[in-house]
């Protein structure tokens, strides 16, 4: 009960009426939780056994073919969830090999909440961030519309920020009353060791009780004046601004992707702000973060390809022959926007064939012993 109270918050200046219609929104979507979790049912070919706190996967739609993968999640129990940008859908991979739509109806647009996921209109592209908590909620960002929204494991898409006027800055402040336009775009999210959600924006802020609270990073020109590039000065928090890509490590300290140097940070649970490495090569970077069960956490993307950042600070690259020779020449394969690590240890990632690194738009598995297998392909 307390995931699904997690967004009701206090009542915001609309009074009692907000208030009542937050709770309606909350009995509404408990009632659904409940149903689901008390009578035997079959989502997507899996039997659910109604045990308490078990992961649901929403339930799906039409399998479609996808055409221009982007961010990738895994559910706690296996799942892979696929931003498609083209189709402006989020996808699921079955266990047969198929893509099922789970949110979007395929019209670019903002429509749906307490209805549907399947019939509701998202706007996505292959920055729109993605990732699933323990229970099964699907968490995605929806850059169209400007806002953070989830897609519940009773199959309902409702939003969790964005949608209102207020500036984000270094504060509290309740999540639908924040606009997330122009400069606070989410660019990033990534749960914690106790299923907390944190976006990566204009520095990072956790999302709880319907608040989002700010951790670091701020646009302050007063704590930019060390600023001299590539790791050569005293971390400040101006290094954090933005966050383009997030994740937490089994220590639950930060990692940070962003800044103007494309460099890596770190906040630790302390609150010390650490620099961890620089970018190693000239318009090259990790395009996507995610924790694996182990607590180490993955970099891929850009030039680099594969690398583990170790909660010790240790990096190490991954090993090239992992993907090389993985497709028939002339085609070669390079992560793109999306990694996920599966609870099994087993690595999913993407590549476009837009992105400059590459030539083959794909999704690929590499397992645990390191032997990889292309999933889809353009």
């Amino acid at each position: 009960m307390q995931k699904y109270s997690r967004h009701l918050g206090v009542p915001s200046s609309g009074g009692l009426r907000n208030s009542l219609d937050d709770t309606v929104s909350f009995l509404k979507r408990l009632r659904a939780i409940t149903t689901l979790a008390s009578i035997a049912l079959v989502i997507s070919g899996t039997p659910f056994t109604g045990r308490v706190g078990a992961a649901i996967s929403p339930p799906g739609g039409p399998f479609v073919s996808p055409r221009t993968p982007g961010a990738l999640a895994v559910s706690p129990t296996g799942a892979l969830y696929v931003v498609d940008a083209s189709r402006d859908q989020i996808l699921r991979r079955g266990d047969g090999g198929r893509f099922q739509v789970v949110a979007g109806d395929g019209h670019r647009g903002l429509t749906g909440d307490g209805h549907a996921a399947i019939d509701a209109k998202i706007s996505v592209n292959q920055d729109s961030a993605l990732v699933v908590t323990s229970d099964g909620t699907v968490v995605f960002v929806d850059q169209g519309g400007r806002r953070v929204r989830e897609i519940l494991p009773s199959g309902d898409i409702e939003t969790i920020a964005g949608g209102g006027r207020e500036p984000l800055g270094n504060t509290t402040l309740s999540a639908k009353v924040v606009s997330l336009a122009g400069a606070d775009i989410v660019n990033a999210l990534a749960t914690g060791r106790g299923g907390q959600l944190y976006l990566g924006v204009d520095g990072v802020y956790r999302l709880s009780g319907g608040f989002l609270h700010w951790i670091v990073g701020s646009d302050s020109s007063a704590l930019n004046r060390g600023f001299k590039g590539f790791g050569v000065r005293p971390v400040v928090q101006k290094d954090f601004d933005p966050a383009y890509t997030l994740a937490v490590d089994g220590k639950g300290d930060l990692l940070v992707g962003g800044g103007g140097t494309w460099s890596l940070y770190e906040r630790t649970v302390a609150g010390a702000l650490r620099f961890v490495q620089e970018d190693r090569a000239q318009g090259g970077y990790y395009a996507a973060m995610a924790t694996a069960p182990d607590g180490n956490v993955v970099l891929a993307g850009g030039v680099h390809g594969l690398a583990w950042f170790h909660p010790s600070g240790a990096i190490t690259d991954g090993p090239a022959s992992v993907l090389s020779g993985l497709l028939a020449s002339p085609s070669h394969f390079t992560p793109g926007e999306g990694v996920a690590v599966a609870p099994n240890g087993a690595l999913y990632l993407d590549a476009d064939a837009g992105n400059g690194f590459t030539n083959v738009s794909a999704i690929v598995r590499v397992t645990a012993a390191g032997r990889a297998r292309v999933l889809w392909q353009s």
